[in-house]
C-alpha cells in the first residue's frame, strides 16, 4: 500500500485526475482516521494505491509517470 499526497492537489482530485487515466486508487480518509490524525493527514487525506501480485511493472509505471508529468 502506497499512500501519498500531491503538493497543492486536494487528495479527491488527485484521485479522480488518475481514475480519468484508467489508474485506480482510493481517495480521502480510507476508514482510517487515527491513521491519519498519527501521520498528520486528518484534515486533508491521501490518495492511496494498493498494489498486489496481479499488479504489472508497466501498471506501476504508468502510475509513476502520471504523478511525475
Amino acid at each position: 500500500v502506497l499512500s501519498f499526497q500531491v503538493d497543492g492537489m486536494d487528495c479527491e482530485d488527485v484521485g479522480q485526475a488518475l481514475g480519468e487515466q484508467g489508474i485506480a486508487v482510493r481517495s480521502g480518509l480510507h476508514c482510517a482516521p487515527l491513521a491519519h490524525e498519527s501521520a498528520g493527514t486528518l484534515s486533508s487525506g491521501t490518495v492511496r494505491a494498493s498494489f498486489s501480485v496481479f499488479n504489472t511493472a508497466r501498471e506501476v509505471r504508468a502510475l509513476a509517470q502520471s504523478l511525475i508529468s
